[in-house]
């Protein structure tokens, strides 16, 4: 994935590959570009040249996690990465974490003990991110097949839209984060 930042002046590239074992969590360590482009060596040249012309790299890695099963403790509570981290494939990571301050503040309007509001607010979002985290976890395969009959198949029926559609995705982008019941499916 590609896109420009900084006011059109930079262009950032994010490429995905698998790794077997990785032990650090960091999001500043340094890459070299000839490594860069060993992990691209078979893509199409455009990527290449993408890669090539850029002056720093990064390589980090994506961790999975469960959401935790509670995010509450009397007065004190969490939200977004540190209580349900996902996978960045539905684009969704801090959304949910937006998504979760404007809960939590609305349960706290709307109950007056607050561990009861933490209650209250964990209880209407724990189903919103376990079902974003499962999703993110199947474009994880879907997103990165190998070229061979499962990608056509799947490339066949994104082309008719499927669960990509607007339709399909409105729940997604129709949640009002606020409300204090859980939305209808």
């Amino acid at each position: 994935m590609h896109y420009f930042v900084s006011r059109g002046r930079l262009l950032n590239f994010v490429g995905w590959t698998e790794h077997d074992r990785w032990n650090r969590e960091d999001w500043t360590d340094r890459a070299t570009v000839a490594r860069a482009l060993a992990a691209f060596a078979d893509w199409h040249e455009q990527v290449r040249t993408i890669i090539a012309a850029a002056e720093t790299c990064f390589i980090w890695a994506l961790f999975d996690r469960d959401a935790l099963p509670r995010w509450s403790l009397g007065r004190v509570t969490l939200l977004g990465d540190a209580c349900h981290p996902m996978y960045p494939f539905m684009g969704q990571g801090a959304a949910m974490a937006i998504e979760d301050g404007a809960a939590l503040a609305a349960c706290l309007r709307a109950v007056a003990d607050p561990a009861e509001a933490l209650q209250q607010y964990e209880r209407l979002r724990l189903p919103r991110v376990i079902l974003l985290q499962a999703m993110s976890r199947a474009n994880k395969i879907r997103f990165h097949m190998p070229d061979g009959l499962a990608q056509r198949t799947r490339d066949a029926e994104w082309a008719k839209a499927g669960d990509r559609s607007p339709g399909a995705l409105r729940w997604l982008y129709d949640h009002d984060p606020a409300a204090l019941e859980p939305a209808r499916a």
